[in-house]
């Protein structure tokens, strides 16, 4: 019976060491993650979380993790955690907001769609709703696209949000979310021949942001294209987010 009893306050002064080490390690992985954020080493704050989850699975952490995956432009590992989040909190639209934006990156809007048509009308973030106009785009749901697009010009805050845009030329410019919508619209009237309409989106898109390369290159092909010349419009996808 004493030998039991001694086995007892064996094991437990064990688990009470084990549990205060655990304490200990995640404060140390947890002021390594301040430090290296606080020295923009985010490799390193991305270390130190996956450290800390190795000891405990919270979910918040899990989510600040994804982000920096995000950021770094490592879309698959990003797409993992945040999958696993959302899909352990329904209520995180933003993680799955994230899930979807990872699988664009990664090539695949269709999946992508899916998940931005969940997350839009739930979220008043017109920057989102552009994604989602752009992943109908190219799964050639034009109809809804320009639905999606349209919704975009109708909310103001679009017009105080930006997007990273890539022309075909490579140039990269932030532009304002509502400017994206409209030079969006534009390529799809384009697409159809329609020129005047396409014309009016595009010079829409610049009287919203007047520096807007894109739009400016788009006008530029109808130019062209009115003379007979054939080109090639100005990619109606947002550039690679840092």
């Amino acid at each position: 019976m004493k030998k039991s009893v001694l086995l007892i306050i064996f094991f437990s002064s064990t688990i009470l060491l084990h549990a205060q080490d655990g304490d200990q390690l995640k404060k140390h992985y947890l002021k390594t993650y301040t430090q290296s954020l606080s020295y923009n080493d985010v490799n390193s704050a991305i270390g130190a979380l996956q450290g800390y989850l190795a000891i405990d699975k919270a979910y918040n952490y899990l989510d600040t993790l994804s982000m920096l995956y995000f950021s770094v432009k490592n879309y698959y590992s990003a797409l993992l955690t945040s999958e696993e989040v959302y899909k352990a909190d329904a209520k995180n639209l933003e993680a799955m907001a994230r899930t979807a934006e990872c699988y664009d990156e990664l090539g695949d809007p269709k999946t992508a769609t899916g998940l931005f048509e969940q997350v839009v009308p739930k979220i008043r973030n017109p920057f989102y709703a552009y994604k989602l106009a752009v992943c109908q785009y190219q799964i050639k749901r034009t109809a809804e696209s320009e639905a999606s697009a349209k919704i975009v010009l109708a909310d103001t805050l679009s017009r105080k949000i930006g997007v990273p845009f890539t022309t075909i030329s490579g140039q990269e410019q932030n532009v304002s979310v509502a400017a994206a919508a409209a030079n969006l619209i534009g390529v799809m009237r384009l697409d159809v021949k329609n020129y005047a309409e396409a014309k009016k989106y595009f010079e829409q898109a610049l009287a919203l942001f007047p520096d807007f390369a894109g739009a400016k290159d788009n006008l530029a092909a109808i130019e062209r294209l009115t003379k007979g010349a054939k080109t090639t419009p100005a990619t109606k996808s947002p550039a690679k987010r840092n």
